[in-house]
């Protein structure tokens, strides 16, 4: 952890944030005592964030319970199951840190073009630090403030994912299988994340 200086500076701004005045935003739906963090834009191409996702090992994949998905999806790729489709119309990425109770937590927004919030994807001890960090990098933006009036949905579920990527009949194929937690840590994490901000399905 000591090594992954971008990240640290994310959790230092976030602590700064707790003083009056500081810019700090609410995280949508977050319980109150995590209201403190950072949020980056991320400017990664499709092709870059799509090809990024497998490396990252195991997430918690959490898609907002959003309704019809708005606008066209993606062109040139595919989703295995509907449950990834919000993949597919997301439009703008952020980076979000936020102090908690439990410590800091890490995770991605995936939006629509009207900026709804689409899926988070959230940093656990099981998932490849370095690929993250590289992902992270390779879309490094700027601050971004929360939008006014937009709403962010409520998730439908929150499940520990390993996502695979692969070519069919020139296409671009995202799938993803379910993944077993490797330790209690990470099943508790996952368990007070999904808690946080929706019902584990």
């Amino acid at each position: 952890m000591g090594m992954r200086r971008d990240r640290a500076g994310l959790l230092r701004q976030a602590a700064a944030g707790i003083a009056p005045g500081a810019g700090a935003w609410p995280v949508p739906h977050a319980p109150a005592e995590a209201r403190h963090t950072c949020r980056s834009r991320l400017c990664l191409g499709t092709a870059r964030w799509f090809a990024g996702l497998p490396a990252l090992g195991s997430v918690l994949y959490v898609p907002a319970a959003s309704g019809p998905l708005r606008g066209r999806p993606l062109p040139g790729l595919l989703v295995e199951s509907v449950e990834l489709a919000p993949l597919l119309h997301t439009r703008s990425l952020a980076s979000v840190s936020a102090i908690t109770p439990d410590g800091p937590r890490e995770w991605m927004e995936c939006r629509d073009a009207d900026e709804h919030l689409l899926a988070r994807l959230y940093l656990l001890p099981d998932t490849d630090y370095l690929a993250w960090d590289a992902l992270h990098a390779a879309g490094a933006g700027k601050a971004a403030a929360a939008r006014a009036g937009v709403p962010a949905g409520q998730p439908a579920s929150a499940r520990l994912l390993r996502f695979r990527l692969r070519r069919h009949a020139g296409l671009q194929l995202l799938g993803a299988e379910a993944v077993d937690a490797t330790s209690t840590l990470v099943r508790e994490l996952a368990a007070r994340i999904a808690r946080d901000g929706a019902m584990l399905r």
